[in-house]
């Protein structure tokens, strides 16, 4: 019988230093298969927010060109309406002077006829 019952402490504390390192085991391979889920979704999570960034940067790309078209539209615009109006102010200007120099002349030739 001691010989059964040896045989049958030793296949308990066999079972049990099995459980602890089997344990220890799943422990240290759980948390390296933990970290590694947390790596893999931190660069997934970085990849996510370099690629939003790549859009957010495109998009604020986009607009600034536009708003340079709009701008260089809109300068062109006014400077063509100054210059309209420098085209009709002078020719104004002139037309006035030949008046003037008609009026003149009209004046000068019934005061000396």
């Amino acid at each position: 019988m001691s010989n059964g019952r040896g045989g049958g402490g030793g296949f308990f504390a066999g079972f049990l230093i099995g459980a602890l390192v089997g344990g220890i085991g799943a422990v240290l391979l759980s948390q390296e298969e933990t970290r590694d889920l947390f790596v893999g979704k931190a660069r997934e999570a970085g990849n996510f927010a370099k690629d939003a960034s790549d859009d957010l940067r495109g998009k604020v790309a986009d607009v600034t060109a536009q708003w340079q078209s709009s701008a260089s539209e809109l300068y062109e615009r006014g400077r063509q309406v100054v210059e309209n109006a420098r085209t009709t102010f002078d020719a104004a200007v002139d037309d006035g002077r030949e008046a003037s120099t008609q009026t003149k002349s009209e004046l000068e030739r019934q005061a000396g006829g």
